[in-house]
């Protein structure tokens, strides 16, 4: 078994003889191996293996079923990952529980949405049920936290982890503690705790036909806040627990090119002029600002006069020179680490290796699950392998990547919770086998990419404001 941290083994003891309890622990600081003497804990409680659910994002359950494997004495028949199709998986578990109930069973969370399988899960009634990554159940309207919800109400112990338990407001909180304290701490009504803990800045504006509703915390629901948080979670951070290397950001401001930029000042001209009509724009707001963030990266979304939709490369594209010279220089000593947001940019930085003759490996959407683990393993172990390009979201979570110091940002989307994950990627317990991390933006000048740079600086603050007093006490 792996050796303890301090804020782990904390972590543990005051997770002990509770019946639900959260870590929000930065992703890096081994959440994974916390989650699991807990339930050990539980274990000896009960004086034997209980019925247990894992519940994480399909790209970790192959991480959840080493880490069992290695850091604990179940016996590895009694650990039963579900994949495949929903009929597979379905199949697979009746035949798991039909040899022995007792046993961990791992899905992922579209695992709630299938039909086949969900019936039998919540008829199965684990005793225990594990969230990893719970920020997942952050909207308690979704279909996938109100089926967990259902799961959690009968099972008897309940533990959620996350780095991110505030992505966008603190309301993102509601969902995964109704999950995992069944109403306990703000109620089982959404609408009960959002008047309770929040105000609608626009109230008196209710009459007029542009009211829309602009919700603010209450000034003291700050430390109402903290106080929940204290009393029935752990809180850590990298930078408190661990004595990782310096982490370094080094943002890499560039032009875009004349072409780029006539297409992107029209485009943008266009999107002012649908924001200053009356009518009601949003989605047209949001698609045209996705553009905006796709011309900038690179490609051109149009459509014909059939209406077939296609992309478009930049043929000068100041960003993928960029790319080029930092892998040029950077290559051959470091292995790089290069995150993008849109399908059409990795054929750009595919492009860029195979110009350079550097071996590389992809974790995206268009990868299956098992070649995605195969070339994570890929990357870390050949040393021929120089490249690991990947989404933040299918790449993002779960894995560990910390053979690499170097990560370059080639585009960035909105999400905070991608960001932080995919950062903490080679951010984490291990890299401190390097002298220092290094993260590289790649932001073009005057356009929405600083507006996504500032957005997600924004809602890392309410994240730190919310969680401050609970840091502050560890």
């Amino acid at each position: 078994m792996k050796q303890l941290w301090a804020h782990q083994k904390r972590a543990i003891e005051e997770a002990r003889g509770r019946d639900y309890f959260a870590l929000f622990h930065e992703v890096g600081t081994g959440k994974s191996l916390t989650l699991l003497n807990i339930l050990r804990n539980v274990y000896k409680r009960e004086g034997s293996l209980l019925k247990t659910l894992i519940v994480c994002p399909i790209i970790v359950i192959e991480n959840w079923k080493r880490e069992i494997y290695e850091n604990t004495k179940v016996n590895p028949s009694l650990v039963t990952p579900l994949l495949g199709t929903g009929k597979k998986r379905a199949k697979d578990f009746e035949k798991a529980i039909g040899a022995c109930k007792e046993r961990i069973v791992i899905v992922n969370y579209e695992s709630l949405l299938i039909k086949g399988l969900y019936p039998l899960l919540f008829g199965w009634k684990p005793d225990v049920i594990v969230y990893d990554e719970a920020h997942y159940l952050k909207d308690i309207k979704s279909k996938r936290t109100r089926a967990a919800v259902r799961l959690s109400d009968r099972a008897s112990y309940r533990f959620l982890a996350t780095g991110t338990p505030v992505l966008n407001t603190p309301m993102d909180l509601f969902g995964q503690y109704r999950v995992m304290d069944c109403g306990e701490n703000f109620g089982k009504n959404f609408y009960v705790f959002k008047i309770d803990y929040f105000y609608d800045k626009n109230e008196g504006f209710k009459t007029s036909p542009k009211y829309f509703p602009d919700w603010r915390v209450k000034k003291d629901s700050w430390e109402r806040f903290n106080a929940i948080i204290n009393s029935t979670s752990s809180v850590a951070k990298k930078s408190e627990c661990l004595d990782l290397p310096p982490f370094v950001r080094k943002p890499i401001y560039i032009d875009l090119s004349r072409e780029q930029r006539r297409v992107y000042d029209e485009l943008k001209k266009d999107l002012i002029s649908y924001l200053n009509d009356k009518a009601c724009v949003a989605q047209l707001a949001i698609t045209k600002s996705l553009r905006l963030q796709q011309i900038a990266s690179g490609f051109v979304v149009g459509e014909d006069m059939d209406g077939e939709r296609h992309e478009i490369q930049v043929k000068d594209n100041p960003r993928a020179k960029a790319l080029e010279e930092l892998l040029k220089d950077l290559a051959p000593n470091h292995k790089i680490i290069v995150w993008a947001v849109f399908k059409n940019n990795y054929k750009t930085i595919r492009e860029v290796c195979e110009k350079l003759k550097l071996k590389y490996v992809e974790v995206n959407g268009e990868i299956k699950n098992k070649d995605k683990f195969a070339n994570v393993d890929t990357f870390n172990s050949d040393p021929n392998c120089r490249v690991f390009i990947g989404h933040p979201n299918s790449g993002g979570v779960g894995i560990n990547l910390v053979a690499s110091s170097i990560s370059i940002f080639y585009s960035r989307n909105f999400s905070l919770g991608q960001d932080l994950q995919a950062e903490a990627r080679n951010y984490r317990g291990g890299s401190e086998i390097h002298e220092s991390i290094t993260r590289i933006d790649l932001i073009a000048k005057g356009t929405i990419d600083e507006v996504v740079q500032i957005a997600l600086s924004n809602k890392q603050g309410i994240s730190d404001k919310l969680l401050k007093k609970a840091i502050k006490e560890l």
